[in-house]
């Protein structure tokens, strides 16, 4: 998950939780509020009603000697104002409470202020009501448009987060992060400066650049003492097999040291192999080849085929040419591609089993050229597959001879080229290897 992407995810939550805690408090805190402010209009209807009681006198409300009760609502029955006699002398206080009440024989709940006082001696209780629907209704109605306004508020700093981190993050998303997509390769690398505000970028960056330059440089002083040493053996190697084949030819040789000078001749031919791969590995690694020609990779299997058909007949193998005539692979070196299947091939032939098979294929996935190299052979141990590539490594050195460094030359091909390579195998039931080219344009690789 890119960075950019969890800091908006982690924002996001953060603020959601903080949402859900404000929406909890928020309706405790209304709740509250809408009784004090009932509460509040209820006094002020007191005090209204008290008023006026005090300026037209008790007896307008009640009738004392018929022991009446003074009794008003409205018509939906939101309000509603009594006032009673009452036995006990008033005490000037206020007392709220939630109780029911029947009005014309319906049954509602009210917010309900008692207030005692004393009029001539005479004791009186006033209550006045407001309806608990009608308080939950003005509750909800707040609690919506505070939800709403939340959330407005919620979703603007989430995008407003976004965009800031955007911002911040744009030197990460154009700069350094397409140069550690090429950090593989020191000489593709784009040692270039990082402008930004801020410092902590603008350190990678330019730790990037010195740790690139120096293995850079690590590996262009290895590839060249590669190419040097092994050019430097090749011409003494050479001066040796001479002479030795000068002493085999000649009458001089006791009968004795013929097998002997034999023995040394062969080990000479294989070290000369050895070397003979480690500079060609050097100049794959150096890019001296050029990968600008288009190839019919069918042709090329075909003569790979008929090179190496006589080592897959002395273990009874067949191998079964399935790429497609009118498969083109451009952008490719043509030897190159030539050594990598032979590689694969050879390894095949040696790993297999009297009576196997190989099988050749070709396609298209996506935007990669595809070959497989099939067999039913041995196979290669789970632990053993990600070694095969390394050089001097064999995957098992009981089959045949060799140098361990056929792979090798395969990896170095396919990554001079930007390609890739799977390999899947099952011990005693055989291996694919895949070797995947990238394609700029797919429609190239039809014949026409």
């Amino acid at each position: 998950m890119r960075l950019e992407l969890k800091l908006a995810l982690i924002g996001a939550l953060s603020k959601i939780v903080i949402f859900f805690v404000l929406l909890i408090l928020l309706q405790q805190v209304i709740d509250k509020q809408a009784l004090r402010h009932t509460d509040r209009d209820l006094i002020k209807m007191k005090e209204k009603t008290m008023s006026i009681v005090a300026k037209i006198g008790i007896k307008s409300f009640l009738d004392i000697e018929k022991d009446s009760v003074y009794a008003s609502y409205n018509m939906l029955k939101d309000e509603y104002i009594t006032i009673d006699l009452d036995t006990v002398k008033g005490s000037g206080k206020i007392l709220f409470t939630d109780e029911a009440r029947i009005i014309e024989n319906e049954e509602f709940d009210y917010r309900i202020l008692n207030y005692t006082f004393d009029v001539y001696n005479q004791h009186y209780i006033l209550e006045i009501g407001k309806n608990i629907q009608l308080i939950n209704a003005l509750n909800k109605t707040m609690k919506s448009i505070s939800i709403s306004i939340i959330l407005l508020v919620l979703l603007s700093t989430i995008i407003f987060d976004i965009g800031i981190n955007k911002y911040l993050l744009h030197p990460l998303n154009r700069m350094i992060i397409p140069k550690l997509k090429t950090i593989t390769n020191p000489e593709t690398f784009v040692y270039s400066e990082l402008h930004s505000s801020t410092s902590d970028f603008v350190y990678l960056n330019n730790a990037l650049n010195e740790l690139m330059h120096k293995v850079g440089a690590i590996l262009k002083n290895q590839k060249k003492f590669t190419a040097d040493v092994s050019h430097e053996l090749f011409t003494p190697i050479s001066i040796m097999q001479s002479k030795l084949e000068n002493l085999l030819t000649s009458n001089n040789l006791p009968e004795q040291f013929v097998a002997t000078v034999m023995d040394q001749q062969n080990n000479l031919n294989r070290m000369q192999q050895i070397i003979k791969a480690l500079l060609l590995i050097a100049r794959i690694e150096n890019e001296q080849f050029s990968k600008n020609e288009t190839v019919v990779v069918r042709e090329v299997a075909e003569e790979i085929i008929l090179n190496i058909e006589d080592r897959a007949e002395m273990k009874n193998i067949t191998i079964e040419n399935l790429i497609d005539q009118g498969d083109l692979l451009p952008n490719v070196n043509k030897s190159l591609l030539y050594i990598l299947i032979f590689n694969l091939v050879s390894n095949a032939i040696k790993y297999n089993n009297n009576g196997g098979w190989i099988r050749l294929y070709s396609f298209v996935s996506g935007n990669k050229f595809c070959i497989e190299v099939r067999d039913n052979g041995i196979g290669i141990d789970n632990d053993q597959i990600t070694k095969v590539f390394d050089r001097f490594k064999r995957a098992d050195p009981a089959f045949g001879e060799g140098h361990g460094l056929g792979l090798s030359i395969v990896s170095s091909i396919i990554r001079f080229h930007g390609g890739s390579i799977d390999v899947k195998s099952e011990k005693g039931e055989g291996s694919v290897f895949k070797v995947q080219f990238p394609l700029k344009n797919v429609n190239t690789i039809s014949a026409v």
